[in-house]
Order: C-alpha cells, then sequence, then structure tokens
C-alpha cells in the first residue's frame, strides 16, 4: 500500500505542558488505503529517539452527538518504520473512515527500562467524500460524456481527410511545406520527450536508491530486534537453571564481593627479605607492620613469587597504610611496588603522597603492565621508599593490597583463584597426562618433560596445557607433540604464581599423537628450570590441579560474588572422606550416632551426605486453569524450585495447583504463607505479570493478576523445613 496522503506530526518529550495540537489535518472517506499518520519521535536535544524495545501507545477518541467514545486501536496497526530514527506510521483504517467529524488523539511512549512519557495531543478531521454519495449516477455520466468525445473525434477525423482528398492537387506544395513544418515540430517534441522522460527515470531511480536504503535499513532494525529477542528469550530459558560455583573453601569472610576479582596474594610477614635495618611483623590477616630506626633506607621484598598479570593489560594496584604517632622522615615516599626480575623492573606502584601521622589512608594508582617473557623469570612485591635518600625513623602498617584489572579500585576482596578455595564456575577437567611421571622435575636440559598420555591428540581438538614451574628469565617453556612444530610457548596465567599455560586446536599430529614434550628455549641459553605438576586437558579451559572441590554452589544469578550462592559439599569429597573412614573390604566396627541434628559422624569425625534429588515432577492444574509449558516441581536437599508457566487466556485468581507432600514449605500448624511475583512471558512487564501464594498445606493460588499473557513459576523457590 502506497503512503499517498501523509500527515507528518513531530513528536517531542520535553517536560513542559502543552495544548492539544490542532493539526489540520482533514482525511476523506474515499482515502481507502492512503491515509497515513506519520510521528517523528525526537530527544529533548532534537535527534531520534531510539525506539528498539519501546512500545508506542496511541488513544483515539470520537463524537457521537456529544458522547465521546474510544476508537478501538490495535497494537499490530501500529507500524514501528524505523526503530533507529524514531519514525512510527499509524495507517488510517477504513473503519474509522467510515466515521465524519473530529478525532481527538494521544501518543504515549513506554520504554524497555521501565520509564514512560506522556508526549502529545493532537487532533484531526474525517470528512465524507462526494464521490462516495453520486458515484453511481457520476459513473453513467462519466461514460456518455467520453462516449461523445470519442465520437466527435472520429467525425472531426472523416472531414478532414474528405477535405483533404478533393484539393490533392492544388494542396501538394502546401502539404509537403506543412510536412516539414511537422517533421521539424515533431523532432524537436521528441527531443523535449526524452529529456523528460531521462529526468524522470533519474527521479524514479533516485527514489529505488532511497527505498532500498529504507529497506536496508528495515533489515538492520528488524535484526537487531532478533536478537534483542533471542537475548530475551535465552534469559527467559535461563531462569529455571541454577548457576554453579566450586571452590575448595568456604569461609569467604565479611568481605565486599561487589567489585572487581583481587589477583595479589595475601601478605604475611614471613614471605619478606629485609635489607638494611628494616623489621617486618603481622598485624592481623593480610596486615604487616614495617619498621626502620631511619639509619638506612627501609626496603623490603617478597621472596615468595607474586601472582602473575599479562603484559599489556591495565590494572589498579590500591593499599591501606598508617603511618605510627611518632615517626619521623621521609613519609610521603613510602611505596608499594609490584616488580618482575629481571633487573626489578617496577610494573605498578603506588606512593603515599597524600599520607599523614596516625591516619589511615587508601592509596591507589593505575598503569599499562608491559613486559617481555624472554626477559621474565619470577614476579615479586616490594614495599620502600621512593629514592635512594629517603629516610623514615618509625613505622608503618600496610594492608588489604589489591591488584585488579581495570582503572577503578574497589572495595578489598582475598584472591578466590589460589589456595585455599581455586573458585571456579567449571568442574575439574580430566588431566589426560601421563599418570606415571613423578614430579618435581628439576633439569638444565633441553628437554624437560616427555610422557605417554592416556589419550592421543586428535586433529580439530582443543586443548589446555597448565604447569607449575620456574624458569631462568631468558626461556620459554615450549610444549611438542614431538615430530611435528611445537604447538606454542606458554604463558603466565593472570593472579596464580608460577603458573603457566596454553590453550591451542591441533591441526597436526605426529606419528605417535599420545607423547607430550615440553622444552625450554632457546636452545643456546639453557639454565635450570622446575615443573612441580603438569596438567592437560581437552576443551579452552584451565581448571585447577586438585583432585576434588570440597563444595559446590548453586544459585539464581550469574554472579562473582560466592555469597550469592547456596553451598554444600560435593559428592566427591563426601565419596572420599567416607572411603577414607570405612573399609569397603575387611570387616570393621564403625561407631556412629543415632541422632543426626549435627551431621553424620564415624569415630567423631563428620562425613557429609549427599542431598537428596527427587527430579521434576509434573503438577496438576487446577480450577480450569492449564500449562503454557508444563507445571513441574523439584526438591535437591531441602531447596525447592518450579518451572513452567501458566496459560495466559485460563488465568484466574483461583488455585491453580496443589504441592505434594514431601515438596510444601513447612508444617501446617505453622499457617507461614509464602508470595512471589511471576514475570509475564511478553515484553511489556508493566501491564502484565501476577503475584502467587503458597501455603503450608500446598495450596498454590493467584490472587492478582494484570494481563493475560502466559506467566513464568520459575521464580517460585523456597526452603523447607
Amino acid at each position: 500500500m502506497a503512503d499517498r496522503k501523509v500527515g507528518e506530526i513531530t513528536v517531542p518529550t520535553e517536560p513542559v505542558s502543552r495544548a492539544t495540537k490542532i493539526t489540520g489535518f482533514t482525511f476523506k472517506s474515499y482515502d481507502k488505503n492512503a491515509g497515513v499518520l506519520q510521528f517523528n519521535i525526537e530527544n529533548q536535544d532534537g535527534s531520534p529517539t531510539d525506539l528498539i524495545d519501546a512500545t508506542v501507545r496511541l488513544f483515539m477518541y470520537i463524537y457521537q452527538e456529544e458522547e465521546k467514545k474510544e476508537f478501538p486501536i490495535f497494537d499490530n496497526q501500529i507500524i514501528t518504520e524505523s526503530y533507529m530514527q524514531g519514525i512510527v506510521k499509524y495507517p488510517i483504517p477504513d473503519m474509522l473512515l467510515s466515521y465524519e467529524g473530529k478525532v481527538d488523539a494521544n501518543v504515549y511512549i513506554d520504554f524497555p527500562d521501565g520509564s514512560h512519557t506522556d508526549n502529545l495531543a493532537f487532533t484531526f478531521n474525517i470528512e465524507k467524500s462526494i464521490i462516495d454519495g453520486d458515484v453511481q449516477l457520476n459513473g453513467e455520466y462519466y461514460f456518455k460524456d467520453f462516449q461523445q468525445l470519442l465520437d466527435g473525434v472520429k467525425q472531426e477525423a472523416t472531414d478532414a481527410v474528405n477535405a483533404a482528398l478533393t484539393n490533392v492537387d492544388s494542396t501538394i506544395e502546401k502539404a509537403n511545406q506543412q510536412i516539414n513544418e511537422f517533421v521539424e515540430g515533431a523532432t524537436q517534441a521528441i527531443d523535449k520527450t526524452v529529456d523528460e522522460v531521462t529526468e524522470q527515470l533519474q527521479a524514479t531511480q533516485t527514489k529505488v536508491d532511497t527505498v532500498s536504503q529504507n529497506v536496508t535499513s528495515a533489515q538492520n532494525n528488524l535484526k537487531a530486534v532478533e536478537d534483542k529477542m533471542n537475548q530475551t528469550n535465552q534469559q527467559i530459558g535461563d531462569l529455571g537453571k541454577l548457576k554453579k560455583m566450586y571452590s575448595n573453601s568456604i569461609d569467604f569472610g565479611n568481605y565486599d564481593y561487589s567489585g572487581n576479582p583481587n589477583l595479589m596474594s595475601v601478605i604475611k610477614a614471613s614471605d619478606f627479605h629485609l635489607e638494611g635495618d628494616t623489621v617486618v611483623t603481622d598485624v592481623s590477616t593480610n596486615a604487616i607492620h614495617v619498621i626502620s630506626k631511619g639509619a638506612e633506607r627501609l626496603n623490603a621484598f617478597t621472596s615468595n613469587n607474586a601472582p602473575s598479570l599479562i603484559s599489556g593489560k591495565t590494572y589498579t594496584i590500591s593499599a591501606k597504610v598508617k603511618v605510627d604517632e611518632g615517626t619521623t622522615g621521609d613519609i610521603n615516599t613510602i611505596r608499594i611496588s609490584y616488580r618482575k626480575t629481571n633487573n626489578g623492573t617496577i610494573l605498578l606502584s603506588v606512593t603515599a603522597k597524600d599520607i599523614e601521622i596516625g591516619k589511615e589512608i587508601t592509596v591507589k594508582a593505575t598503569g599499562v603492565v608491559n613486559y617481555e617473557l624472554t626477559d621474565l623469570s619470577r614476579f615479586y612485591l616490594t614495599i620502600d621508599l621512593e629514592g635512594y635518600s629517603s629516610r623514615i625513623n618509625g613505622g608503618v602498617i600496610v594492608s588489604d593490597i589489591k591488584i585488579e584489572e581495570g582503572s577503578t579500585a574497589t572495595p578489598y576482596q582475598p584472591n578466590l583463584l589460589n589456595a585455599p578455595y581455586y573458585l571456579s564456575k567449571v568442574a575439574l577437567g580430566e588431566n589426560i597426562a601421563d599418570p606415571t611421571i613423578k614430579f618435581p622435575i628439576n633439569s638444565e636440559g633441553s628437554v624437560l618433560y616427555q610422557g605417554t598420555m592416556t589419550e592421543p591428540f586428535v586433529i580439530g581438538e582443543t586443548y589446555t596445557v597448565t604447569l607449575e614451574g620456574t624458569k631462568p628469565s631468558g626461556q620459554l617453556f615450549r610444549f611438542f607433540n614431538p615430530g611435528i612444530s611445537g604447538y606454542g610457548n606458554l604463558s603466565p596465567v593472570e593472579g596464580l604464581p608460577n603458573i603457566w599455560a596454553l590453550t591451542f586446536t591441533a591441526e597436526k599430529v605426529a606419528d605417535n599423537p599420545k607423547i607430550a614434550q615440553i622444552i625450554q628455549t632457546p636452545n643456546n641459553s639453557l639454565g635450570t628450570c622446575q615443573i612441580n605438576w603438569l596438567k592437560i586437558e581437552k576443551g579452552d579451559t584451565r581448571t585447577p590441579n586438585i583432585s576434588e572441590y570440597k563444595y559446590f554452589g548453586e544459585g539464581l544469578k550469574d554472579s562473582n560474588n560466592p555469597n550469592d550462592y547456596s553451598w554444600d559439599i560435593t559428592p566427591e569429597y563426601t565419596e572420599k572422606n567416607l572411603n577414607n573412614t570405612v573399609s569397603l573390604t575387611e570387616p570393621q566396627s564403625v561407631e556412629g550416632l543415632k541422632n543426626f541434628e549435627d551431621g553424620l559422624q564415624i569415630a567423631g569425625k563428620e562425613v557429609a551426605t549427599v542431598p537428596e534429588d527427587t527430579g521434576w515432577v509434573n503438577l496438576t492444574a487446577i480450577n480450569g486453569h492449564s500449562w503454557n509449558k508444563q507445571g513441574q516441581i523439584r526438591r535437591i536437599g531441602k531447596l525447592v524450585m518450579f518451572r513452567g508457566s501458566l496459560k495466559g487466556s485460563t488465568l484466574s485468581t483461583q488455585d491453580f495447583c496443589t504441592i505434594p507432600e514431601g515438596f510444601r514449605p513447612s508444617n501446617p500448624t505453622d499457617n507461614y504463607e509464602y508470595q512471589f511475583l511471576l514475570p509475564p512471558q511478553s515484553s511489556n512487564t508493566l501491564d502484565n505479570g501476577g503475584m502467587a501464594y503458597i501455603r503450608p498445606n500446598g495450596v498454590c493460588g493467584l490472587p492478582s493478576f494484570r494481563g493475560t499473557v502466559n506467566l513464568f513459576l520459575a521464580p517460585i523457590q523456597y526452603y523447607i523445613d
């Protein structure tokens, strides 16, 4: 349908009061499939409003005598022509064209972030076309008039021919002259016509190009909408899936985990090598007291290697610093540095330039870490004074040293990547390295390691190799399947000390694809290398080199905060501890407890149990309700969860199901009721959704709801007593 009569209306978003806009637009009743209202929606700065995921609402009112009535408008009648340019069209429907009189209208917009705007009130008119009343009579007249004109033309042509025939001999010369004049005039007319046609073709081509651009823009907008819909569908699908996390310790402390992960290890006095008259003592966890008498420059550095950072990335270092009362000297030169060898190069440092005696402050600095693998043997931490002539007589407490990725310092938290946590969101990968090789390996030779894997390399498969080890600064660890060129050099693993890793896809394999080899390179500068352990696993994810995780956590959202998860003991750890306590082959008397309130114990030692998992159990809809997707319930230990969705067309305020025994929230005599908000299967969450309750007797009801769209059950989760 062509937009032949377009009434353009600019829809502003400024927060000002406006009178109703009288557009002056008048559409005729004969304007079928031709009349369109086009809304150009603008931001306050005049730029087009982004309408992706937004809903434009149009309300119209017509008058029947003195009574004002709402004219029905359906969502599919409002067409967003350009999401990025803020252009929305409303084709005038035939039903509205049958009305005669003034139309009042209002424009509202619902945005995806939950905001809403009341934008514009305007009016236009509908008038009855004359042709709608006299079309048949006029049609007969048009036909008669045309026939008379045609007969007249024929008669005039006949008269002209007869006159020409009777005067042929006397008018040949005149005719020739007229023919020449005609030809000349016709030629000019043809040239003019060709020019006009050419201009029209060019104009048409311009319109075609514009249409093509609009089509491309529409396709791009459609692709953006489809991507957002797919993302939303994925998020909806993930609602019922518990996210997992694994750890070897759940002593996470009372830290704020809302910020970035900490890549620095805990500091303690025994880690430091001291120079001059420097003395270091422990104050508390991750806090040390550094003292100097001022005779020599304060200087302490860690003997243990610090966790690795990645070259080329931006990091922020921060720490708490407090100078003792009575300390004198160059206190504003106290410096904390992250360094590498060779040469003790400073990669990242912060100086306490604004320090005050007796006042704890947080110091921070941001920088880009840069180094070469061929000039690296280890990373370490130093606490010293900036400037070789600087001195202090007194002490300073340094605590909560944190290094994090990015340019923002966030609250301190411990490094969860290293012991005792080894925190991860994936389960342990199987180690396919040779299990017969003994570690550690200490060698000055070219080949540091060679073993037969439990399964061969396969072309096209991805592998991750990880080792703990040390090397001279000029050397590299390189991984091989002997017989072909190496798969690559290992690089430091961020946040872990002495850990090196390589992920690769095997494009070629040697004659014996089960042989794995690690060498040090280059061959002309061999030095002493040590490998403490090696792990080869399939896939592109590195996992810790431990036998099993002690704990696993489950949560509703994908979070880096371990406190967002509910933690339990893993079955693997439970089985291992049980096997270590009870012999499965020899007769044994086992002391136990009948009362398991404090957990199952054997000989005074706690033995964890695997939580019961009922699997998904179907629920039965009642009182006229039905499922859009089968409603189900599941219990894992004490956690009960729902999934599925109620069909929107069957919603009512009556109970929709009854929970089976064993899944109910508490003893019926407790009389506690749980309530949950149920999200709709709709982009318009403000006009849809519902509230569900669950009572101790297992009754599930829907006391209130809005709209008639399907309602998801996934938010219903609770613990039973």
